[in-house]
């Protein structure tokens, strides 16, 4: 049986460098790519390659949030496991995910307490398609965001988030490999899903992006 490939991304330098080591310590595990650039990975090989993927959920204020990756990863590569791992409260961050794409998604609070033994096997799991819920208690309050967020499509929720770095459609399509005219189509989509009663002449991508960060906790988030 060989080991799971892996794809390690996290925006703390010391924890990215000592999981790193702690990782590549495990038999079973094949560290292929670790990094705290959220736009690296998404433009690495190795994205087709991975069986897994641990992110760490706040990845920094200017950037893709690990939910965003996690979609924007399993759009490139449909077989990646991916494990969201984080110290912030998460509130049923699994809401956000489309039921489609649900199994292989797993979360993992920053505890401490579990042993690279259990990491390894919980990220091989996840590889397979089985799915953790490793949350604090007090994570498992309703979020009705993450409700809305689920009416976007996974394509949409990642457009959203390149879109929410200010890139433009062009842009977004060279990093997710999709024309600027199908960009332009799921942002349509999006923006009546986020700002139904945008209004004509209204700037309803500003108010599509400032309803997405919203939603998804942003600020929270990328504080770290």
């Amino acid at each position: 049986m060989r080991p799971s490939r892996l794809i390690y991304v996290e925006n703390d330098p010391a924890l990215l460098g000592v999981m790193s080591t702690v990782l590549r310590s495990q038999p079973m595990l094949d560290l292929i790519l670790a990094s705290a650039d959220p736009l690296e990975v998404l433009g690495s090989e190795c994205v087709e390659r991975a069986d897994v993927a641990l992110l760490d959920l706040a990845l920094g204020r200017d950037t893709l949030t690990g939910m965003d990756l996690g979609m924007a990863l399993r759009n490139r590569n449909p077989n990646i496991g991916i494990v969201i791992h984080s110290q912030h409260p998460m509130k049923n961050v699994s809401k956000q995910v489309p039921e489609a794409q649900q199994m292989g998604w797993s979360y993992l609070a920053k505890t401490g307490t579990l042993k690279p033994e259990e990491l390894t096997e919980l990220l091989r799991s996840t590889a397979l398609g089985m799915s953790h819920d490793r949350m604090r208690s007090d994570d498992t309050e309703d979020d009705r965001g993450s409700v809305l967020l689920r009416n976007l499509t996974a394509r949409q929720r990642v457009i959203m988030g390149l879109a929410s770095l200010g890139m433009s459609a062009p842009e977004i399509g060279d990093h997710i490999d999709l024309s600027p005219e199908s960009v332009r189509k799921d942002l349509s989509r999006a923006y009546q899903t986020l700002v139904p009663d945008g209004g004509a002449g209204s700037d309803v991508r500003t108010k599509a992006v400032m309803s997405y960060l919203r939603l998804v906790d942003a600020d929270e988030w990328r504080d770290s």
